[in-house]
């Protein structure tokens, strides 16, 4: 991999799964003008159901611009104690390695913080945000904030919200989440490194049969 991250503790199974077998989670994806948020692009989630190759302690997630053929496989955890995903990073959305991971420690307690360290490798690197050599550490503060009843394409639901901030050498970012028991991070609010805005909302849930998604995210 391109870049390191300190050992996360494995998070088991849960209850009820969230990244079940090609579930699919479609994000309206925004971006500041300067002024208001822009929708600018639609972006999918898809869990595989099945363990990540790269770590046994993560289940192999995807995200995909069908609109645009790129895609990328990653991984994701899940279980009681937590749930914590990789974000999009191809393309444009690669500035995301800089911005605290979407985690939502459980049971949800307003006012819990705990932070997590990344080694973020060169490769990650882009004048249009930040340039460095080797290994670059990033690290988040994450802080339960509270719960909020907030109006969905899926209909209302009551959301957990966390926000983090993730400071490194070349500057720092944030994100205020909202997530569901039921359908996850249904909001992801960044200010990145570079200053820009970009939210990403989710629209739909479902499950997908015309593809193996396993297959599909390892073909990249």
């Amino acid at each position: 991999m391109a870049c390191g991250r300190t050992e996360r503790q494995p998070l088991g199974a849960i209850q009820t799964e969230i990244f079940t077998r090609n579930k699919e989670f479609t994000y309206l994806v925004s971006r500041s003008d300067g002024q208001q948020l822009v929708p600018t692009d639609t972006i999918v989630l898809t869990s595989t159901g099945r363990i990540w190759d790269r770590d046994a302690t993560q289940k192999n997630i995807g995200w995909s611009n069908r609109t645009a053929g790129a895609r990328s496989g990653t991984g994701g955890a899940e279980s009681p104690r937590g749930v914590w995903i990789h974000p999009p990073r191809f393309g444009e959305y690669a500035i995301l390695e800089l911005s605290p991971f979407p985690e939502i420690r459980l049971p949800f307690k307003p006012g819990q913080v705990w932070d997590w360290e990344l080694d973020v490798g060169s490769y990650w690197s882009n004048p249009a945000w930040a340039m460095w050599q080797g290994q670059m550490p990033v690290k988040t503060h994450y802080k339960s904030v509270g719960q909020q009843r907030v109006a969905t394409p899926l209909g209302k639901l009551e959301c957990q919200q966390v926000n983090a901030v993730a400071r490194c050498s070349a500057g720092q970012a944030k994100v205020s989440l909202l997530f569901h028991p039921q359908h996850g991070f249904v909001e992801l609010d960044y200010v990145n490194i570079d200053g820009g805005q970009v939210r990403f909302q989710l629209l739909s849930v479902g499950v997908v049969n015309e593809f193996d998604a396993a297959t599909y995210f390892s073909k990249q």
